[in-house]
C-alpha cells in the first residue's frame, strides 16, 4: 500500500473551471512531492457542431482555425497558472475523445483530478466524461466541484462505508491522504451482512484497519428509508464540515444508475465536496 502520491494527472479544458483544478492539483502535488501531469484533450468542434454539405469544406477549416485559437489560448492561461506553483507541471496535449486519452494517460498515475461536468455551462467533454474514466482507466478518481475554492482536501474526510468491494478500493486509494487527516468519518451508508456489516456497528471494523494505520476514526449509521444513500451522504457532509468524500464508484452497472438513479449519479450531479471514487 501507497504511502503517498508520487504521480498525479489532472485533465486541463478551455473552460474557466480548469486554472482552479489545475491550482488543485498542484496544491496536492506540492504537499506529496508528486509530479503533475496537465492532459489537454477536448471535444474538436467538428464533432459537436453541425455544419451543412454545401460549403461544409469551408465550414470545417473555419472551426479547425477557432479550435487552434482555444488551443493557443489554453496553452497560454495554463503557462500563467504553472508560472505561480511551488513544482512545474509536465503539459501533454493530444487529440481524440478526452476520455480514452485521459484513461491512457491515467494507467501510469496515482491519482487523476478531473472537473464535475457542469450542465449550465460550456464543457469541452460529454456529461458520460467522468464516469468513462472511472470505469475505465483502473485508477482512482478526485473529482472537484465546478463552484467553490478548495484550498485544502482531506483534512476532515468522510468515508461512505457500504462494505463493498468499490469501497474497500476507495479506502486503499485514499490512504495517503486519511494518514494526514485530523480525524476520518466513517458513515456506514447500506450495509448488509453479506457486504461487511461485520460485530454490532457497521464499519468498525473498517475503523479498526485505519487505526492499525495510524489513521483517526469515528464511526456512524446511517438508515434513513425516506432519503436515498446520495442525499444522506450529502447531508452528512455539510452537517459534519467534512471537505472530501471517500466512496466507491458504480457498485452498479452505469446503465443501472442512468436508468435507475444511483449513489454515484447523484454525487457526480450534487457534490458540494471533493469526491474521491474508487471502481
Amino acid at each position: 500500500m501507497s504511502f503517498g502520491y508520487r504521480t498525479l494527472i489532472t485533465h486541463f479544458d478551455t473552460t474557466p473551471r480548469a486554472g482552479r483544478r489545475l491550482t488543485l492539483a498542484a496544491h496536492l502535488a506540492e504537499s506529496f512531492e508528486a509530479h503533475l501531469s496537465a492532459v489537454y484533450c477536448v471535444m474538436s468542434p467538428l464533432y459537436t457542431e453541425p455544419f451543412v454539405s454545401d460549403g461544409g469544406a469551408f465550414v470545417a477549416q473555419e472551426l479547425i482555425r477557432f479550435q487552434q485559437r482555444k488551443d493557443d489560448e489554453a496553452r497560454a492561461r495554463f503557462d500563467d497558472l504553472s508560472r505561480q506553483t511551488a513544482r512545474p507541471i509536465e503539459w501533454c496535449q493530444a487529440n481524440g475523445d478526452p476520455a480514452s486519452v485521459v484513461n491512457e494517460y491515467g494507467r501510469c498515475a496515482d491519482l487523476i483530478v478531473l472537473g464535475q461536468y457542469d450542465p449550465d455551462q460550456a464543457n469541452d467533454t460529454t456529461p458520460d466524461f467522468i464516469g468513462r474514466v472511472i470505469l475505465g482507466s483502473g485508477r482512482p478518481v478526485l473529482v472537484v466541484p465546478y463552484a467553490g475554492d478548495f484550498k485544502t482536501i482531506g483534512k476532515r474526510p468522510m468515508v461512505a462505508w457500504n462494505g463493498g468491494r468499490e469501497a474497500a478500493r476507495a479506502v486503499s486509494a485514499a490512504m495517503p491522504l486519511l494518514r494526514r487527516a485530523d480525524m476520518v468519518q466513517i458513515n456506514a451508508f447500506d450495509v448488509r451482512s453479506s457486504r461487511g456489516a461485520r460485530g454490532d456497528l457497521p464499519g468498525a471494523d473498517l475503523a479498526t484497519f485505519l487505526s492499525r494505520h495510524g489513521v483517526k476514526a469515528n464511526v456512524s449509521t446511517s438508515t434513513g428509508r425516506d432519503v436515498d444513500v446520495g442525499n444522506q451522504m450529502l447531508s452528512r457532509a455539510e452537517d459534519e464540515n467534512i471537505d472530501l468524500i471517500v466512496m466507491g464508484g458504480y457498485g452498479h452497472s452505469r446503465a443501472f444508475e442512468f436508468i435507475m438513479g444511483g449513489t454515484t449519479r447523484t454525487l457526480l450531479e450534487s457534490m458540494t465536496v471533493p469526491v474521491l471514487f474508487a471502481h
